[in-house]
């Protein structure tokens, strides 16, 4: 019987991070699931050992992929979130080699070290059961597809510093003629997941936002980030709702795709996990429940950015069964 926890953007690549890793219990999850929404590491050989020290502390590690090539997925037994991180190329150590082979060769180390990338169900310690859905995506930006894209414009926005900024529009190499947006490419892989009957209540997990309304915090979650900042000895932020974004950065741009919202209700999801924008998130939308709890970087966590790390210490955040507190 287990508890399911939940967390993403871990990026071991930083030593701060992956000593927090190392460091969490090898003895409290033995039992447990984790899904890790995605962003663990652009290192092949460092995803692997940190998944192998994963699943010494966890029974099972649910880490879902970003992206694939279809007739790859058929080979996969496990669970795995991969992130826009995981599938950077960079050319000094993976040479001609684009995101779509770094992904495949991804999924070839989740078969070999046993980590889930389909759906599983698990039995809880409430003696309730859940399946758990992985749900394949990248963001849509607004060239692309203005209707998929969870882009809004805002007046102080710079497109060019935006775009400039952004990692993957130098570290992530996609192979000429793909015949639909690379958002739309992980969205088919999930048809089958999709139109499953699951009897048992459905909890679906992405690396990327599902709905708009999520880039922005709401007022309880601006709360929750006086209140982590209070509890780290900082002062209320002068702009509560940048929560440390940088001026005329516009993250919606990057943020995900609307395949996913609709992917997640059409299996009935009752909650979903996500990751990403290293800003965390837990609230009710139209009866579905959406939870982010990044690690993120050590100064998101120095200036009190990510509400309930204090609380879970650093670690992942028990998302089932559902706390009571």
């Amino acid at each position: 019987m287990s508890r399911i926890f939940a967390i993403s953007d871990i990026h071991v690549d930083y030593s701060q991070n992956l000593e927090i890793v190392k460091n969490w219990s090898d003895d409290e999850y033995k039992n447990d699931v984790l899904i890790l929404a995605g962003d663990v590491t652009d290192s092949l050989d460092l995803l692997k050992s940190t998944l192998i020290i994963l699943r010494e502390k966890f029974s099972k590690i649910c880490f879902v992929p970003g992206c694939a090539i279809s007739d790859l997925i058929n080979l996969i037994k496990d669970k795995f979130c991969i992130g826009n991180h995981d599938l950077w190329v960079r050319k000094h150590r993976d040479g001609n080699s684009d995101s779509l082979i770094k992904f495949a060769q991804v999924l070839e180390l989740c078969q070999r070290i046993n980590i889930d990338t389909k759906p599983i169900c698990v039995s809880c310690i409430d003696e309730s059961k859940v399946w758990l859905i992985p749900l394949y995506s990248w963001y849509t930006q607004p060239e692309e597809d203005h209707i998929d894209s969870l882009y809004y414009p805002y007046s102080t926005e710079n497109k060019q510093m935006t775009q400039e900024i952004w990692s993957d529009n130098y570290n992530c190499k996609w192979p000429d003629g793909m015949l639909s947006t690379v958002s739309e490419h992980f969205a088919d892989l999930n048809y089958d997941f999709i139109n499953c009957d699951y009897r048992e209540p459905v909890i679906t997990y992405s690396h990327f936002l599902p709905r708009q309304e999520l880039i922005r915090s709401n007022c309880d979650e601006d709360t929750a980030v006086e209140n982590e900042r209070e509890l780290v000895g900082l002062t209320k932020l002068d702009y509560a709702k940048r929560q440390g974004a940088l001026v005329g950065f516009n993250f919606s741009r990057y943020a995900g795709s609307k395949y996913i919202e609709k992917q997640l209700r059409q299996c009935k999801s009752v909650m979903h996990v996500f990751g990403h924008q290293h800003r965390n998130r837990d609230r009710v939308i139209d009866n579905v429940r959406y939870v982010s709890h990044c690690l993120g970087y050590n100064k998101e966590r120095q200036e009190g950015l990510l509400w309930g790390l204090h609380k879970w210490k650093n670690a992942p955040k028990m998302i089932w069964p559902v706390s009571t507190d």
